[in-house]
């Protein structure tokens, strides 16, 4: 019992921290007529898509609509797995077609085949098949890149559907990790987390560290880890950049939420193991950020934190008053500093209407546990078709 509390105390005492931290930061300000008098940039849009027919062409439409000047920016498209039908729409827009086949498929692969196709750019941008992104997308990450200096930039992915609870609560945690990992991190001096879209990038850099690459899942962690390695990079090696808005596809499906939080946990203990031992190399090196990333993967997600604190609270009064008392109190704390980062919009009755789809959520995480030999053999994409109302 006593591991047990020590280990959720620390959890807990983790995600408040930056619960806290994320209060006080300070939103990017920057008027449309500071961004434009700003020297642009080349910029490459990537957009890998593995067997996604749905929801490609209408991203990219999306994404044609930049207020950029159209002769700087191009729209790559690493196409794996699309029907005919679908390539052949692709063909009549404005977008670099690159068709890609493997026999085992990962976004790593693809990413970097479509470098040899590509020409030189200044910034790459990295968004999933059913991202889209706001018009001004590229005027901001290029004034954070060419006036601030940023070289790899985190942009603020957010919902862009809510027609159920577990949509509502999938937005939800998307907020709060933009709060705990980005914000929170950002105001104590490290660096913000990588999502794996919405990242904005040198495109050399970028290049460079993803050659290295060739995961199953999970390229976003270990592109992090090897950024957040990289002593040429300066201190705050990853800057969030909130105000250049992604809208992201929210699970609204029960089964296609279980395998991508799958895809997510099993990728999360992969890279825990994988990185425990250099963890603490990099700490007695000087390199904080590192250790501080590897230790979040040995962290519980928050649903799983937050049902088994309460499942411990159900038990605990047989172990002795104590420790039921002490196990509330980690409840509650925990409960209230995932409140108190939580955006003001979204602290509404719909979220707390939202919030009895929790259990159900919490056992569909708990069931994405068992299968943990799954990513190191074979690719687990989630499919985007299930985010529209049915």
């Amino acid at each position: 019992m006593y591991v047990i509390l020590g280990y959720f105390t620390v959890s807990v005492s983790y995600y408040g921290l930056f619960c806290i931290a994320s209060l006080f930061f300070k939103p990017t300000k920057r008027s449309f007529g500071a961004m434009d008098k700003v020297k642009k940039s080349s910029v490459v849009i990537l957009l890998p898509v593995y067997k996604e027919d749905d929801v490609i062409v209408e991203s990219v439409k999306k994404a044609l609509k930049q207020r950029y000047p159209k002769e700087l920016y191009t729209i790559a498209v690493i196409a794996d797995h699309l029907q005919p039908q679908t390539l052949e729409d692709l063909r009549q827009l404005p977008v670099q077609l690159i068709e890609v086949h493997f026999e085992k498929s990962t976004k790593a692969k693809s990413l970097n085949l479509a470098f040899d196709h590509l020409g030189e750019y200044d910034l790459a941008v990295v968004l999933d098949c059913d991202n889209h992104i706001e018009e001004d997308f590229l005027l901001k990450a290029n004034y954070a890149y060419v006036q601030e200096g940023h070289l790899v930039i985190q942009a603020h992915r957010t919902a862009k559907n809510q027609e159920n609870h577990l949509a509502q609560l999938d937005g939800i945690s998307e907020e709060l990790n933009n709060a705990m990992f980005r914000t929170g991190h950002q105001v104590l001096g490290l660096p913000a987390a990588l999502i794996g879209s919405g990242m904005v990038m040198d495109f050399n850099l970028y290049r460079e560290h993803m050659r290295a690459i060739d995961t199953i899942d999970g390229f976003d962690k270990e592109l992090e880890l090897s950024l957040i390695k990289d002593q040429s990079l300066p201190h705050n090696k990853i800057h969030y950049l909130d105000d250049a808005l992604v809208y992201d596809a929210k699970m609204s499906d029960n089964e296609v939420f279980r395998k991508q939080r799958t895809r997510w946990i099993l990728a999360q203990i992969k890279y825990a193991l994988k990185n425990a031992a250099d963890g603490w190399v990099q700490l007695f090196k000087g390199n904080f950020a590192y250790f501080e990333k590897v230790l979040q993967f040995w962290l519980p997600p928050r649903l799983i934190l937050l049902g088994s604190l309460a499942a411990l609270v159900c038990i605990s009064p047989w172990f002795g008053l104590q420790y039921f008392t002490y196990t509330v109190g980690l409840f509650v704390a925990l409960a209230l500093f995932l409140v108190v980062a939580l955006p003001r919009r979204l602290r509404t009755y719909q979220t707390l209407y939202a919030l009895k789809k929790l259990p159900v959520t919490f056992l569909l995480m708990c069931r994405a546990l068992p299968g943990f030999r799954k990513i190191f053999e074979s690719f687990l994409p989630t499919s985007h078709r299930y985010f529209r109302k049915k």
